[in-house]
């Protein structure tokens, strides 16, 4: 019994010696292993050296990249490797490695342990430059200039236009920033936040005098008066114009003097009446067998602006800085929009004066004519072609002359009915005392200016010739 213990005993004791020889050869190996590698929980500068070897280590401490940041949003990365950015060794790392025990490396795991050395850094500063001058924001004719706030009138008030920054860099000075950045071993720069890097803008969306100006402008011209005009077209008065009928003083301030405010007024008005007066002007015409003529600029028929009103009523919207659309003020307008029939519209009177032929229109058809005739073919007598209106409308009337010296009428003629086309006495009437009409009466027995109707005619036309009715009063070729 006593044997068979022995043996056990000797059996265990063999065993714990064979694991305790593979442990120490497994332990030895993997110490053999850390002979040229940092053994397990080495840092040096804060990596971790476990299992690399000194090479591997110079090469980690000399990875490096610097993003440059630029003012217009956008980073340049530039790459440690792209500039032969390394680690220069000094020994430190090989001291290290000597210096450890490798069997020591099991205590590494659980304990570890922590170097600091210097780390000396190069690289090639003119591959550095070649790709920074590279860069597009490095690029002169790339370069944004910076602009100045400025005031501008915009959706209908004067505002304060802000700055542009720009993006014209000091590339020299971008440079020299960015290099000390790479000695430093930064990991970005940003060129934008760099004081003195990008040429700035002297004038600010803040400056005082801008402000002030914008403010008193706005109280000043900000009406914006947008009239419509005959066929669709516009004109507008608004802070632009308004703006240089201001006055400024020696402190730069805007006011108003009113004799010079009313004086642009006035100004405007007139300038506005030019553009929309057709009265006593050319007038198209298509005529009776659809020829395009130009009636001559003696009629009374067309837009007249109402200077009067349309200067009080601008002077109040004005005032009170109001901002609309509409249309002028009129004395008079025409018929329809010049797209209609040339503003004649569908319901008119046409007169051929070389025809003797008179036409009324309804909704642009014909529904009456007549012959006539018109006024004596001299100088004195002729009947005036142009555009015209149907200026009034009298019944059982009598048509005088001018007066004469001895006090009598020219002339005196009682007519049933009278419709007048110019102030000084030119209109269609009966004419009784006629026995005929058209031809070439009017030639050698004309009238005295008037157009004379048949008496059957004219109480049809007076019926049918409303106030303000457009007459066209054209001589063909035939004179």
């Amino acid at each position: 019994m006593i044997e068979r213990n022995h043996e056990v005993r000797q059996g265990a004791i063999a065993a714990l010696l064979s694991v305790a020889a593979l442990t120490g050869s497994i332990y030895t190996g993997k110490a053999l292993d850390y002979r040229d590698v940092f053994i397990p929980g080495t840092t040096i500068n804060g990596i971790e050296a476990d299992g690399r070897t000194v090479e591997e280590m110079e090469e980690l401490l000399g990875e490096y990249r610097i993003d440059v940041a630029f003012r217009d949003g956008k980073d340049a990365a530039i790459e440690g490797s792209d500039i032969d950015f390394h680690y220069v060794s000094d020994g430190s790392l090989d001291r290290i490695l000597k210096a450890q025990n490798p069997f020591m490396w099991l205590y590494g795991v659980y304990q570890g342990t922590s170097y600091e050395i210097r780390e000396d850094k190069a690289y090639d500063e003119e591959k550095l430059i070649s790709i920074l001058q590279g860069l597009p924001q490095m690029q002169k004719s790339d370069m944004i200039a910076p602009e100045d706030a400025y005031l501008d009138y915009r959706d209908g008030e004067f505002q304060v236009i802000p700055e542009v920054e720009g993006t014209t860099l000091d590339t020299d000075k971008a440079e020299q920033a960015v290099t000390e950045a790479i000695r430093a071993e930064k990991e970005k720069i940003d060129i934008a936040q760099t004081e003195g890097m990008y040429s700035e803008p002297e004038v600010r969306k803040d400056d005082e005098e801008l402000c002030r100006d914008a403010e008193q402008l706005n109280d000043l011209a900000g009406a914006r008066i947008e009239y419509e005009l005959p066929g669709g077209d516009t004109k507008v008065l608004d802070g632009p114009a308004l703006r240089e009928w201001l006055e400024v003083d020696d402190d730069g301030n805007y006011y108003r003097d009113d004799d010079e405010w009313d004086a642009c007024i006035a100004d405007f008005v007139k300038e506005l009446a030019e553009e929309v007066d057709t009265v006593y002007s050319e007038h198209p015409f298509t005529t009776h067998d659809g020829e395009e003529i130009m009636l001559p600029g003696k009629g009374y028929y067309g837009y007249r602006l109402d200077k009067s009103a349309e200067t009080e009523e601008l002077w109040e919207e004005l005032d009170n800085n109001e901002q609309l659309k509409r249309e002028p003020n009129y004395s008079r307008t025409e018929a329809a929009d010049p797209d209609d029939n040339h503003g004649f519209g569908g319901d008119y009177v046409e007169v051929d004066l070389s025809l003797q032929h008179l036409w009324i229109y309804k909704d642009g058809e014909t529904v009456f004519e007549t012959d006539v005739v018109s006024g004596n073919n001299d100088s004195e007598h002729r009947t005036p072609a142009g555009a015209f209106f149907a200026y009034d409308k009298k019944r059982n009337t009598v048509l005088r002359g001018d007066k004469q010296d001895d006090g009598e009428w020219g002339y005196e003629t009682p007519v049933d009915y009278w419709i007048r086309l110019t102030d000084t006495g030119i209109g269609l009437h009966d004419a009784d005392w006629r026995y005929s009409f058209g031809g070439s009466i009017w030639r050698w027995n004309g009238s005295h200016g008037c157009i004379n109707i048949p008496p059957w005619a004219m109480p049809t036309i007076f019926e049918m010739v409303d106030t303000n009715m457009p007459v066209a009063v054209h001589y063909g070729d035939t004179q």
